[in-house]
């Protein structure tokens, strides 16, 4: 097994210990977003939410331990969306409501995994920069942008409109 692969597996169980913490800190992400800005979220769509992100970050990992080459591209999507989401939403909304964002500390770990895949990815010539250029923009346009307006200012508003 590469580093690579250890890599994005790392991230994988990083984010388990993120739903870990965005459970059981500070009364929850879940209470944490329905107060702050969408009333109507609850533990199911968090549930459902995080079980997918599960899935497809497994099977983007699955893929590259099988195939290599570009599929790396897949797991650096996740990455680099789930950094985008720790600086947008955990750090700046813990700063902005001056309260903890349940998950703020373990998204560190995607900072550091984010680190570590440039350091010893891109530098040490295991990803190509085109690659990691490609997983990285993609990561922060889609995913990022995603995990950033999805939860804070897209769905409420929808809901709001449904309702």
């Amino acid at each position: 097994m590469s580093f690579l692969n250890i890599l994005f597996w790392a991230f994988f169980a990083s984010y388990i210990v993120h739903v870990l913490d965005e459970t059981l800190l500070n009364g929850g992400f879940v209470k944490w977003i329905a107060d702050n800005f969408w009333p109507t979220y609850h533990i199911r769509m968090f549930f459902w939410f995080n079980a997918a992100f599960l899935a497809v970050i497994a099977v983007s990992n699955v893929l590259f331990d099988s195939f290599g080459g570009h599929w790396v591209i897949l797991p650096i999507i996740f990455i680099s969306g789930f950094v985008t989401h720790a600086i947008t939403v955990h750090l700046y909304w813990t700063i902005r409501l001056n309260t903890y964002s349940p998950g703020l500390l373990t998204s560190l770990l995607y900072l550091v995994i984010f680190y570590l895949l440039v350091r010893y990815g891109v530098c040490g010539q295991l990803i190509s920069e085109t690659d990691f250029a490609i997983g990285t923009a993609v990561g922060v346009a889609t995913i990022g942008i995603f995990l950033t307006v999805g939860p804070t200012i897209l769905f409420p508003r929808l809901m709001r409109r449904r309702g």
